[in-house]
């Protein structure tokens, strides 16, 4: 499959949270590494879809919170692939902990609170040095993916979504597909910013969008929720 034409995405359940394999042949890549623990599960799906480790190219991280980040050292370390993060978060993967975001409701703000005051190692992992840290968009060309990676900030300050063939996005914690009523984070540092990337997301045409907890999402859901957002009816 090193057509850029074509692609394959393929879900993986990584300890709570969704990896995505953008299956490639020898030029495949992951998108995010899961909790502590999950490499074992990514690894077994890569196998089951015909792939070994050293296929896995190159790793994107949407974003450095530690249910994405938890399996990341040994995944780099079976596959030797690259790793890709914002450069407004290198330094989080360096120091092994990504903090946790502002609630943007009664829960997420209560969760927030015991996670910044009285838990911070919940959310440490295994530091890993990235390979390519970026600020703007990067071309998956060189990768045989028609597709690119692109800033969409709100959800934490270096968060990243990943456009493929136009019509699917990957969009780590940007959106939540957990609510039938809306694609609203439960936690977001800048909500603002966050609305500017949804529109950003709309933007791009795609139909699809594959968030980091919950199923897929349609681009009518995503823009009922923007609407709605929009009028702080979240």
């Amino acid at each position: 499959m090193n057509n850029t034409a074509e692609h394959q995405i393929e879900t993986i359940q990584a300890g709570g949270a969704n990896v995505y394999l953008i299956a490639n042949g020898s030029q495949s890549i992951l998108t995010d590494a899961g909790s502590k623990g999950a490499a074992k599960d990514i690894l077994k799906k890569l196998r089951e879809s015909g792939l070994e480790p050293q296929d896995v190219k190159l790793i994107i991280l949407t974003h450095t919170h530690y249910d994405h980040c938890g399996g990341l050292k040994e995944l780099q370390n079976v596959t030797q692939a690259n790793v890709l993060v914002h450069e407004s978060e290198a330094e989080n993967l360096t120091q092994g902990y990504g903090g946790f975001p502002k609630g943007t409701n009664l829960l997420g703000k209560l969760v927030s609170f015991i996670g910044r005051n009285l838990a911070r190692g919940l959310g440490r992992f295994e530091a890993v040095t990235p390979d390519i840290i970026i600020a703007e968009r990067f071309d998956l060309q060189p990768y045989g993916i028609d597709g690119y990676v692109t800033p969409t900030p709100g959800h934490s300050p270096g968060s990243l979504c990943v456009i493929v063939a136009g019509k699917d996005a990957i969009v780590g914690d940007t959106l939540f597909g957990i609510s039938r009523r809306s694609v609203f984070p439960p936690f977001a540092d800048d909500v603002d910013e966050l609305l500017r990337s949804w529109k950003r997301l709309i933007d791009t045409g795609c139909q699809r969008f594959l968030p980091g907890h919950g199923g897929v999402i349609s681009i009518e859901t995503l823009r009922e929720s923007y609407e709605r957002a929009q009028s702080k009816q979240f």
